[in-house]
């Protein structure tokens, strides 16, 4: 039988198990920085807002318990609630702004609520990137031709920017305003959208 051999001295430390640091929680510091580009991005749009000609009424209210941006008021006395959804980022992200389709969901599922519910004043949604041309989301958005006045991007969208001056400064007349012709009410279906959905399945 071979003898068994053993190193005789002081016993190797015992780990010490930390309790009081976990580790980081990458969900929460993510929305951490969704909730913070948020809050630039709305600060962008009101700015955005005011050089079109419009006055914040109110901010981050909401209406039927549904949480909005600003209630704005254009020098014409018409008024309009605003939704914001962006990012202050202006790099074309393809899930930017409106381009993901649970975004384009949560909105329309709001919109069309408050729609049934009868606000008193039109929604307008400001965002940073539209949806892609023949994307799933895309295709939401046209589906609320009949509750959203207007979808328009703070960046890059010239004729966005002068259907809101029309709504902020033009001799509207009374009653429901009539929304002027956009490209996001027209919606084309092309490879994109059935990729997207095959993605989100």
């Amino acid at each position: 039988m071979t003898p068994q051999l053993f190193v005789v001295g002081e016993p190797a430390p015992e780990a010490v198990e930390e309790y009081e640091d976990l580790p980081p929680d990458s969900a929460s510091e993510s929305q951490a920085r969704s909730t913070l580009h948020g809050k630039e991005f709305d600060a962008l749009a009101e700015a955005f807002l005011e050089e079109l000609g419009a006055t914040v009424l109110e901010r981050y209210l909401r209406v039927d318990s549904y949480p909005l941006d600003f209630l704005v008021e254009g020098a014409n006395g018409r008024r309009f609630l605003v939704d914001a959804r962006g990012t202050p980022d202006r790099t074309d992200r393809p899930k930017a702004g409106l381009r993901r389709q649970d975004t384009m969901l949560k909105f329309g599922f709001k919109a069309l609520r408050l729609a049934q519910r009868g606000c008193e004043h039109p929604l307008l949604l400001l965002t940073s990137h539209l949806p892609k041309e023949g994307s799933s989301s895309t295709f939401l958005l046209s589906e609320l031709n009949d509750v959203l006045l207007d979808a328009v991007a703070i960046v890059g969208d010239l004729k966005g920017q002068r259907r809101l001056q029309h709504y902020f400064a033009g001799a509207l007349p009374p009653g429901p305003i009539e929304p002027l012709a956009a490209p996001w009410r027209a919606v084309q279906l092309g490879f994109d959208f059935y990729k997207e959905d095959a993605d989100d399945a």
